[in-house]
């Protein structure tokens, strides 16, 4: 008999994706925080992600592996050695954060109804633009993410340059990126995932994370 004290090994493969998703989305919320840049494509599939709220399967709750090449070679070596850099210990940070914040949300029926609605509505937003890009797609996720999310504790505090953090068009890609995080940490929550036991696991979540990407174009 599975130990319920102990995340259902049956699931590892979930929340070795789930962990990706979130590491994902820290990357990319600190390439626009620091930079003032991010990967389109990127962005993309992290709304394909927070919109895929039916999924059967978590590759496509994730939107795929084709996204997660960054992300699953730095978990393993998160896991193993920790944070070595500052901007480590930042991705460190978010990734904590996200998943805290995603077991908070699941216990707050009014944050997590808000939420649904804000996807619901971004689902027929982009069957009316055809377009999952659209400025008013990544208003309408950006505000379910500050009113769904934004209202729990702990807040997650961006840091980067404050030119990037205060115009319009990087703060909407952030907190985009930040409700995509969210997304990724409800499935590891789903799946089993708890911070205290994740590195009782971390050996076979970094298994996990080769044999993934092994699966990816050059990693064979």
């Amino acid at each position: 008999m599975i130990n319920p004290l102990l995340p259902d090994p049956r699931r590892l493969s979930d929340r070795c994706l789930a962990l990706a998703g979130m590491l994902r989305a820290a990357l990319e919320v600190q390439e626009v925080a620091r930079r003032g840049r991010s990967d389109n494509h990127l962005l993309l599939l992290s709304i394909q992600s927070i919109l895929a709220i039916d999924a059967r399967d978590s590759v496509t709750a994730v939107a795929g592996l084709e996204g997660l090449q960054r992300p699953l070679q730095a978990l393993c070596p998160l896991l193993h050695r920790g944070p070595g850099q500052a901007d480590e210990a930042e991705i460190l940070r978010y990734t904590l954060s996200l998943a805290k914040l995603s077991g908070r949300l699941l216990r707050n029926q009014k944050a997590l109804g808000r939420v649904q609605r804000g996807i619901e509505q971004a689902r027929r937003q982009v069957d009316h633009f055809g377009e999952l890009l659209h400025p008013s797609v990544l208003a309408g996720l950006a505000d379910t993410y500050a009113e769904g999310i934004g209202t729990l504790s702990p807040r997650i505090i961006v840091s980067g340059e404050s030119r990037f953090l205060t115009r319009d068009e990087d703060t909407t890609r952030i907190r985009t990126l930040l409700l995509g995080g969210i997304r990724a940490g409800v499935l590891w929550r789903q799946s089993g995932g708890k911070i205290w036991t994740t590195l009782l696991e971390r050996q076979k979540l970094c298994e996990c994370s080769r044999d993934y990407l092994r699966q990816l174009p050059g990693h064979g």
